[in-house]
């Protein structure tokens, strides 16, 4: 979805009564369950509108017997999305987590800044069976990617790795794109770049990261989110939390442990029919949140 169809959407959701935002979150969650699974909460890069320094829990990479829980905890049917508050390409064991995965037929997706994924690393991810591979790109040239990745950053690198990958059959590709003031311009070109490579372009508007960075847009708070209806976050711990966002873990239900799957589909159906939405949302102004409910759904892996 580009920018013109995203500000469609939240105009068009956000005229909704109340309502029908709980009914089209409530829809969401009959949907095959989506897990942000994170393998890592540390990353090889620093992005302006990350949270990661705001956030409770270590920056480290989830252990044997925490992905062990992680993976009976999980439905039949599920999707999992590694990603988090980290790059999960970091992780020494991913290649064999993903082919655990894959195994149990649960498709996988991974999102990465693309630094680590050289032409080597593809072919071990792609033996591993990963479905889907998303990459953050946020401008083509030096300038432009530093003023948003101010440390850590290689587009030379990225765009090279990227561009030998759209020559392999395999996996599905996605390029991510997060806008602000310091990169809109560049964003028709990255668009225009990943199309031409056969990849799919995906476009977010900077956002405060549920209150954590910045001051909101005058359409934060408004009830009913599409990415809780849609999306389960399982912390580096195997903490369930509402959200990715939520770095204090103020609203966390408990962890795979202890809860099962059942538990997680009724704390959420509870939170959204009863209306009573955690302390992050308050500032959160994420535009994914209205795009969800307006489509219906993921445009997920």
């Amino acid at each position: 979805m580009d920018a013109e169809a995203t500000a469609k959407a939240v105009e068009l959701v956000r005229a909704w009564p109340a309502s029908r935002r709980r009914a089209g979150n409530l829809g969401l969650l009959r949907a095959a369950p989506l897990f942000d699974i994170e393998l890592a909460s540390a990353c090889n890069v620093v992005c302006t509108f990350c949270p990661r320094d705001d956030m409770e829990r270590p920056k480290t990479v989830m252990d044997a017997a925490t992905f062990d829980s992680v993976e009976a905890f999980l439905p039949p049917g599920a999707i999992a999305m590694l990603s988090g508050l980290g790059d999960s390409l970091l992780h020494p064991q991913l290649d064999a987590l993903v082919a655990r995965l894959h195994g149990r037929g649960v498709s996988t997706c991974i999102i990465t800044n693309g630094v680590r994924l050289v032409p080597a690393r593809q072919d071990t991810l792609i033996a591993a069976g990963i479905a889907e591979i998303q990459v953050s790109v946020h401008g083509l040239d030096d300038a432009t990617v530093r003023s948003v990745v101010p440390v850590g950053a290689n587009p030379a690198r990225v765009r090279a790795n990227l561009e030998h990958l759209a020559g392999r059959p395999g996996p599905r590709v996605r390029i991510n794109f997060v806008e602000t003031p310091e990169n809109a311009h560049a964003r028709e070109d990255v668009r225009r770049w990943a199309e031409g490579l056969g990849f799919r372009f995906f476009y977010r508007r900077l956002h405060t990261r549920g209150g954590s960075l910045g001051e909101p847009r005058d359409d934060a708070g408004c009830s009913g989110c599409g990415i809780f209806g849609s999306v389960t976050f399982i912390t580096v711990e195997g903490d369930v939390m509402p959200c990715v966002n939520d770095v204090r873990g103020e609203g966390r239900l408990g962890n795979v442990r202890a809860v099962t799957w059942t538990d997680v589909l009724a704390w959420k159906k509870a939170v959204i029919k009863e209306d009573r939405w955690f302390a992050p949302c308050a500032g959160c102004d994420d535009d994914y949140r209205w795009v969800l409910l307006a489509q219906g759904g993921l445009d997920g892996p």
